[in-house]
């Protein structure tokens, strides 16, 4: 049973970390000091109101992207076998 499983699981794991990854709000609310921050956190910050560093923010967009690229990477093969799985027909 568990070769069968194992690209249901490999694209469980490749969402629930983008989706922990991505997770602004509950990283706004827990964390309260600013040496603590979180990249996205950090990226939302760079923001101002008056004057914005589009090449600091895409650096840090940039940066903070590798990280789900590399689980992306190595759940790559799992992920693939599950579309091809749910495919076949028959």
């Amino acid at each position: 049973m568990i070769p069968m499983v194992k690209p249901g699981i490999g694209a469980l794991a490749i969402f629930t970390f983008i989706s922990s990854w991505n997770d602004y709000f509950m990283q706004l609310i827990m964390l309260s000091s600013t040496s603590n921050l979180t990249i996205s956190l950090g990226i939302a910050k760079l923001q101002a109101e008056n004057a914005t560093d589009f090449g600091l923010i895409m650096a840090g967009a940039a940066l903070a992207a590798v990280p789900i690229l590399t689980v992306f990477l190595i759940f790559q093969k799992y992920f693939t076998q599950g579309i091809a799985m749910g495919a076949v027909k028959g």
